[in-house]
């Protein structure tokens, strides 16, 4: 009994083979998975950055609104932060 469960599965085992060959396969080069693993790997820490920055500029509202009073009293432009992923991202290559 052992041995017919055991050619019926060899058999099975034959078949499910015979029918991955005949299912296409996506096949992907090495550049292309690189590329897409850098994307992902500049997209979290671009993300990262940005939680950062709108924590930093909510921690320091105040400082900013008396800083930006400041400037408009003396007639300066106001101090306006921007975040410049640009330039932080020059270092991961």
């Amino acid at each position: 009994m052992l041995l017919e469960m055991a050619r019926l599965i060899t058999i099975q085992q034959a078949e499910i083979d015979r029918l991955k060959t005949l299912l296409p396969s996506i096949k992907t080069n090495k550049k292309k998975i690189d590329a897409q693993t850098r994307e992902r790997r500049l997209s979290l820490i671009t993300k990262m950055y940005r939680k950062q920055w709108a924590k930093a500029l909510f921690e320091n509202e105040y400082q900013i609104a008396i800083l930006n009073q400041r400037l408009s009293a003396t007639g300066l432009n106001a101090f306006q932060p921007d975040f410049e992923s640009i330039q932080i991202l020059k270092g991961f290559k």
